[in-house]
């Protein structure tokens, strides 16, 4: 005669190995999964989202490219993190003031990486900030000034690898 405990060991050890095999299967399986997802989501946006974007804040004006500067690397070595630095080249006092600003990575899922406005009473206008990048492409810079005029720059950089994936 056979006792219980006899019968618990081998269902226990058949539970183990069903359970070991879906886990097999569903951590092979999500891989694959996740990569279609997220692969979908990291395209690049089309030139034509991102000129609508620029039209949008432009509102039929035309900018002019001087006035306004990127500092940042050539080289992004870094993808999850660039250095992005907007520099005025122009006196900004309480009657000439920046009062939107803008910066488009034209290459990521979302070209609008982030926006700011400013009052009189911000004094100097420099902004810096640290963009996750996709992959190489053109970063724009485009300022709104309180006289009504429109200010663009833009720089491209290489990227070693997608920083937006990482």
């Amino acid at each position: 005669m056979t006792s219980s405990n006899d019968l618990a060991v081998p269902l226990l050890k058949r539970r183990q190995l069903i359970l070991s095999a879906a886990l097999g299967l569903s951590s092979s399986a999500f891989p694959t999964l996740l990569h279609a997802q997220t692969a979908s989501v990291l395209q690049s946006t089309s030139q034509a989202e991102t000129q609508a974007l620029v039209e949008a804040f432009l509102q039929g004006a035309e900018p002019l490219t001087k006035g306004i500067s990127l500092d940042m690397p050539a080289l992004g070595d870094n993808p999850a993190a660039v250095p992005i630095k907007v520099v005025f080249d122009i006196p900004i006092d309480e009657q000439n003031y920046c009062e939107e600003l803008i910066i488009l990575a034209e290459g990521n899922p979302k070209p609008l990486a982030c926006s700011f406005t400013f009052t009189p009473l911000a004094g100097t206008t420099e902004v810096a900030v640290r963009l996750r990048l996709i992959e190489s492409q053109t970063i724009k810079a485009l300022a709104r000034m309180s006289d009504g005029s429109y200010l663009m720059t833009q720089r491209h950089i290489t990227v070693t690898a997608g920083g937006c994936g990482m």
